[in-house]
């Protein structure tokens, strides 16, 4: 069995309540070693939060979601009011577009169209 090599990950601009910053971060944490499981080709994996004050209370988060693979990088963006959620409903987003773009590639097992029988 190949040795576990951890993927860098890194989040910027968390929010600074204590429980609201530590939920993000463990599931944007979760987040990013379920893709590098499912796709061990990711080099890296960055999220930027900004957060913008709507009310006095409530602030909306804008997150911004890179995966760096050797060939591209993939963006993805969400917004909302709780940033955990946020970060949860990325999750199956970022997934199916990974998964869509690994199956291109490997759906013809080296085969191509222009080789005859």
């Amino acid at each position: 069995m190949p040795a576990k090599t951890d993927v860098p990950y890194y989040i910027v601009g968390l929010p600074e309540e204590p429980i609201e910053a530590s939920e993000a971060r463990a599931k944007f944490e979760r987040l990013s070693s379920d893709l590098c499981r499912a796709h061990p080709y990711i080099e890296e994996v960055r999220a930027v939060v900004k957060s913008k004050k709507a009310t006095k209370d409530h602030a909306r988060y804008e997150v911004s979601v890179e995966v760096v693979t050797p060939r591209e990088t993939h963006a993805f963006s969400g917004t909302g009011y709780n940033i955990a959620k946020v970060f949860d409903l990325m999750g199956p987003k970022l997934k199916r577009i990974l998964a869509s773009k690994q199956s291109r590639v490997t759906a013809s097992h080296g085969e191509s169209p222009r080789k005859g029988p």
